[in-house]
């Protein structure tokens, strides 16, 4: 999507375009028809890549990744995500909970497709489960009820999603939220190593007066680590980027470590929100290069906040509101 007149010397685009994938190897089986593609997903094996043929394919159930498997992959055929199409019964309806969930699998990509209208998450990963290494390529998520990217963990036992990368995807409520106001663009507890980069996350924010508001369009926490958000594009999102939401029974820090690089944050004025970066109870976090144009919807723009939050760097970002340090957080 264009975000800067036609003319502009140098317009921006974002998010930018994603360089093609190499040709699929291994094992491809090619479906054109929802029973094709949901059978082909039952029987997934390792070592296998589903291409997808163009089309819209309106789930009778969740697309399933399960069984132990590795090394396999969703594709659509063209290599534009507009081509292929899942769908569900529409956002925070039931009957489908999930466009594609990721159980007991390890080294998944997901590329070149559109999933959305779904009551709760397009791609859930349960750490639980076993799920590591999730790519997601050039891909659209729209119209969740939920979370559009959920990395779950039993808090029992945790065992999060590690080394996911979501990158050159477009993450969207193509008008608004849903009125119960849950959501996050990417929420994964207890995950390491994530690398967050070249996305548009767009309208992310819910209703006036929803029961739940605020929810960051990338949420690391609950003992997240290591996270790298870097180069991606916010607009008109409640908030931008958090790690941690604060100290958390069962965790050493919400967050640890990771970088905030180059993204770039814009609020129109009249669009409720809260502070576009926050580092709540994440020591030794980067936040660097960022811009931060908030139209004077929230006074701060950068927060870092909480005695856990130490050793924490913050320079060189551009922004129209404060950085501000709150409940005893410490920063360069």
């Amino acid at each position: 999507s264009a975000l800067a007149p036609a003319s502009a010397a140098a317009a921006l685009v974002a998010p930018p375009p994603a360089p093609p994938l190499p040709p699929p190897s291994g094992n491809v089986v090619t479906v054109s028809t929802l029973n094709g593609l949901q059978n082909a997903v039952a029987s997934l094996t390792s070592g296998t890549t589903i291409l997808i043929q163009p089309g819209t394919y309106r789930l009778t159930g969740t697309l399933r990744i399960r069984s132990n498997v590795a090394n396999v992959a969703l594709r659509g055929a063209t290599g534009n995500r507009d081509d292929v199409v899942i769908l569900g019964n529409g956002m925070a309806v039931p009957g489908i909970p999930h466009g594609i969930t990721c159980e007991n699998a390890q080294d998944v990509l997901i590329a070149d497709l559109s999933v959305g209208e779904v009551q709760y998450h397009p791609v859930q990963l349960q750490g639980e489960q076993g799920c590591d290494r999730v790519r997601l390529y050039n891909v659209r998520l729209f119209d969740a009820g939920e979370q559009f990217v959920k990395g779950t963990v039993d808090f029992a036992n945790p065992n999060g999603v590690d080394d996911g990368i979501v990158e050159y995807s477009v993450i969207e409520y193509t008008n608004i939220g849903p009125a119960h106001g849950y959501t996050n663009g990417v929420d994964v507890h207890y995950g390491a190593n994530w690398i967050i980069r070249y996305n548009l996350f767009r309208n992310i924010r819910v209703p006036a007066g929803a029961p739940t508001s605020l929810g960051p369009a990338v949420l690391m926490w609950s003992g997240s680590r290591h996270t790298q958000t870097y180069a991606n594009t916010f607009i008109d999102c409640e908030r931008a980027i958090a790690y941690g939401l604060g100290p958390q029974a069962g965790f050493v820090h919400g967050h640890e470590g990771g970088l905030i690089c180059s993204n770039f944050i814009h609020r129109h004025a009249g669009v409720a929100g809260d502070a576009g970066i926050s580092v709540w109870d994440s020591p030794g976090t980067r936040v660097l290069h960022n811009t931060v144009f908030q139209t004077g919807t929230y006074p701060d723009a950068i927060e870092y906040r909480f005695p856990g939050t130490t050793g924490a760097v913050i320079k060189n970002n551009l922004a129209d509101g404060a950085v501000r340090q709150r409940d005893g957080a410490q920063a360069d």
